[in-house]
C-alpha cells in the first residue's frame, strides 16, 4: 500500500510523464484556427507555448475577445479540434 508521500510522488511522477507526451503543436489552442487563445505564443524553434501555462486552466480569451474555457487535455482526448490529428495525447490514448 502506499503512503500519502509515494502516491503524492506517483502522481508527480504520472503528471510528468504525461506532459511530456506533448509535441507542442499548439492545436489544442486554436493554433490551426483563425482565433487561437491569446495566451499562445509561438517559440523561435516553431512549438507553441502557453505563456502563462501554470494558470491556463478556466476562463480564458481568444485573441479576439473571445471568452472560452481551456480545460487540461486529457479532459477532451474524445473530442476533435482543428489539428487534433497531430496531437501526441490523442494517439498514445
Amino acid at each position: 500500500m502506499l503512503d500519502d508521500t509515494s502516491y503524492e510522488a506517483y502522481l508527480r511522477m504520472s503528471s510528468e510523464a504525461y506532459e511530456q507526451r506533448c509535441r507542442r503543436c499548439g492545436a489544442c489552442c486554436g493554433a490551426f484556427e483563425s482565433d487561437p487563445c491569446s495566451r499562445l505564443k509561438k517559440s523561435d524553434d516553431g512549438h507553441y507555448l502557453c505563456s502563462d501555462y501554470e494558470n491556463r486552466a478556466g476562463m480564458q480569451k481568444t485573441i479576439s475577445g473571445r471568452v472560452f474555457m481551456c480545460v487540461p487535455v486529457r479532459k477532451i482526448l474524445f473530442e476533435s479540434w482543428s489539428g487534433s490529428w497531430n496531437c501526441a495525447y490523442k494517439k498514445h490514448n
